[in-house]
C-alpha cells in the first residue's frame, strides 16, 4: 500500500488549519478524521498518527472488503457471476474452427491475473459453467485467506 494513500494534507493560512486528513470509504460510508499539527506535537507526529489510524481502520475490515470488491457484478456480465464468462475463440481462421469455453478469472494475492478454462465440448454447457463458478469461488477463498494472513 502507498504510504500516504487515503491521507491528504491541509495547510490553510487563512483559517490557521495545519493538519493531515484521513478519509476512507467502505460500503458507502465515509470515515474522516483530522490530525492537527498542534494537537499531535508537530507535522511528522500528526502524520504518523494519521497513518496508524488509517492502517487500523483498513485492517479491521480487510477480509470482508476484499471479498466484496472482487465479487461486484458488472453491467456487461452475462453469466450472473463476477469473473466468470462464456467465450468463443477462433482456433484457425482458414477453417473457422471455434473453441467454446467458460472462463474463471481472478487476481492472485500478488495482483496477477489468473484464469482457467472449461471446455463446452468436453464438459457440456451447464457443467463447464458450474466448474468455472466453483473454481473462481475456490481461488477467491485462497486469495482472500492469503491477503488476510499478511
Amino acid at each position: 500500500m502507498k504510504k500516504h494513500r487515503n491521507i491528504r494534507r491541509i495547510d490553510n493560512d487563512l483559517n490557521r488549519t495545519y493538519a493531515w486528513v484521513v478519509q476512507v470509504q467502505r460500503d458507502y460510508k465515509k470515515t474522516v478524521k483530522m490530525f492537527t499539527d498542534n494537537r499531535y506535537g508537530g507535522k511528522r507526529k500528526a502524520l504518523n498518527a494519521a497513518i496508524e489510524f488509517r492502517d487500523q481502520l483498513i485492517s479491521s475490515d480487510t477480509h470482508h472488503y476484499h471479498l466484496k470488491k472482487r465479487n461486484v457484478v458488472r453491467r456487461n456480465n452475462s453469466s450472473g457471476v463476477a469473473g466468470v464468462g462464456r467465450y468463443e475463440a477462433i482456433d484457425n481462421p482458414n477453417t473457422n474452427h471455434r473453441r467454446v469455453f467458460w472462463l474463471a478469472m481472478w487476481d492472485d494475492e500478488y495482483g496477477v491475473r489468473r484464469q482457467k478454462r472449461f471446455s463446452v465440448l468436453l464438459y457440456g454447457e451447464d457443467k463447464a459453467k458450474k466448474l468455472a463458478i466453483a473454481e473462481r469461488k475456490k481461488k477467491l477463498k485462497e486469495v482472500c485467506f492469503a491477503k488476510c494472513m499478511q
